[in-house]
């Protein structure tokens, strides 16, 4: 049975031991994982054992060709997220991206044998790159093409009440949103379309550019015959990456039982699970919450160093809190739920910048207000106009007042109470990091970037413009 998600955090962290094989195993790869990184070479393993190994093969065996090649092609993306995307911890994520990225190093030689460099890549992109093809064109091919089954598509969208992204089936009527059209995915606004999945792999995707439907941009020419002509066996290459993936989860939680024994093993069990509760019932105050987390986590690996002998194995002990924070990354990158995972690690990486004596770019003085209920006063009173007699004979419209500031929001966007309540917060949260960060809030900075982007925008249409002015004054 195939664990993922909260269901695999369970599964790991709550379990009461692993195996002694496993976690004999593990030790065995944890005390040479400077020679080699949990053997992860393996994924590049073949049946036929008289195959010739490729030139420098051999070479930095915890790291595989396909993690090279997806660590590099993401390389501007942040730590945090590079450590979520690999499964490994910080420090070895960043010290292998500062390989990769030094031409000068056998890992970037390995990397690019026998390849183009990334700037002739980079140049051809340039010059023969199409625009990516818009979702609701993708959605329209998929519910009009008769080759195609509309069932086997999924919609990934930003859901604005809960503050998440959803999975909706391409099939699934339309219940929530206003206006006349029957499909939810059609009724939804195409800006807060993320990806489109066909059955479980991602065949267009607005943040990386990708289109595997009409084969635009990152898409490289593939369509989506080519997808369904090869699903199954990329399906069967899904499922050994995910296995191997799982005895990872097993190595990294066995490491880290080896060191902090199975008591204060136990205690981050249950300060995990308490987190991940904690932040579930109330968004807003998370940051706190993950901050207090790694600080009581960091303080299990303290009392561990302080006394060695209570470990049951003391030569893994951290021997500063740094390589505590990034053995302990390790784990969450793999283990933890999904959930909380991304803002664990960027508050790991803020603290072991610190520690490390460097400027962390989130520990700027710039700070994520949060909403006290115990601050807010919260009326329902009936609403006005549009709506309808719902609107106009029940008291769904939530009137929010934080007395610290006399700031107030209104809401009555929906016929739901309960929705309404959350906009509500979420609307007086950035109302509240507007007046105390001025140009640094959110809603401020988010304003700068599409100021920007509409200037260069303008700027570009007027050389253009000048340019064909040129030619006609030419001809």
């Amino acid at each position: 049975m195939r664990l993922t998600g909260s269901a695999m955090l369970l599964w790991v962290l709550r379990s009461r031991s692993v195996t002694a094989f496993s976690l004999q195993r593990s030790r065995h790869a944890f005390l040479n994982c400077h020679k080699t990184r949990f053997h992860s070479s393996n994924r590049l393993s073949s049946t036929d054992n008289d195959v010739q190994p490729e030139p420098m093969a051999n070479l930095y065996t915890g790291w595989s060709i396909e993690d090279d090649q997806m660590l590099f092609k993401n390389r501007k993306k942040s730590l945090p997220d590079l450590a979520l995307l690999l499964g490994r911890g910080l420090r070895g994520v960043g010290s292998r991206l500062d390989k990769l990225t030094d031409v000068n190093s056998q890992a970037y030689a390995r990397l690019f044998a026998g390849r183009r460099k990334p700037e002739e890549d980079e140049n051809d992109e340039k010059n023969i790159n199409n625009k990516l093809i818009p979702a609701i064109e993708v959605l329209r091919r998929v519910r009009w093409d008769y080759a195609l089954t509309t069932s086997d598509f999924t919609v990934l969208h930003y859901d604005r009440i809960e503050n998440a992204t959803t999975e909706s089936p391409m099939d699934a009527p339309n219940m929530s949103v206003k206006g006349k059209e029957t499909m939810l995915v059609l009724a939804i606004p195409e800006h807060r379309i993320e990806a489109i999945k066909y059955k479980e792999q991602i065949v267009w995707d607005k943040e990386n550019r990708i289109d595997r439907v009409f084969g635009s941009m990152g898409g490289k020419g593939q369509t989506i015959q080519d997808v369904m002509a090869n699903y199954d066996e990329w399906k069967q290459q899904k499922d050994a990456a995910e296995e191997l993936n799982r005895k990872r989860q097993i190595e990294v939680s066995s490491n880290i039982q080896a060191i902090l024994g199975e008591h204060r093993f136990g205690l981050l069990k249950q300060l995990s699970s308490d987190l991940l509760d904690a932040c579930k019932q109330e968004q807003a105050s998370m940051k706190k919450k993950v901050e207090m987390y790694v600080q009581e986590i960091l303080e299990l690996f303290r009392d561990v160093r302080r006394d060695p002998s209570s470990s049951p194995e003391p030569t893994l002990v951290p021997t500063s809190d740094s390589y505590a924070l990034d053995a302990f990354s390790e784990l969450v990158a793999l283990v933890l739920d999904s959930y909380t995972r991304p803002a664990i690690l960027v508050e790991i990486t803020i603290q072991m910048n610190r520690l490390d004596g460097k400027q962390a770019a989130d520990s700027q003085d710039y700070t994520i207000p949060e909403l006290d209920e115990s601050e807010l006063t919260e009326s329902f009173v009936r609403g006005s106009g549009a709506g309808g007699q719902k609107v106009n004979k029940t008291s769904s419209c939530v009137n929010l007042l934080h007395k610290p500031t006399g700031l107030r929001v209104d809401c009555q966007d929906t016929r739901s109470l309960q929705q309404n309540r959350k906009l509500a917060r979420k609307r007086l949260l950035l109302k509240l990091d507007e007046y105390l960060n001025g140009s640094q809030s959110k809603t401020s900075l988010k304003n700068s970037v599409a100021s920007s982007k509409k200037s260069k925008a303008k700027a570009r249409s007027k050389s253009r413009l000048k340019k064909k002015k040129e030619i006609d004054d030419s001809d």
